[in-house]
């Protein structure tokens, strides 16, 4: 065989391997993603947690 297609043969497996892993559970749909909504600081902040009165 040509280094070529050894090569090739080589890269083919490495693809193979790649296509058959998981994608770990901390990404994706499986982590959950849910993001706690970021509060405005300073005076303004402030006022929004005092509430109407």
């Amino acid at each position: 065989m040509k280094k070529t297609d050894l090569e090739k043969l080589r890269g083919l497996k490495i693809n193979e391997k790649l296509a058959k892993t998981n994608i770990p559970d901390r990404f994706g749909k499986q982590s959950g993603g849910q993001q706690v909504a970021q509060q405005p600081k300073g005076l303004l902040g402030a006022l929004l947690k005092k509430g109407p009165k």
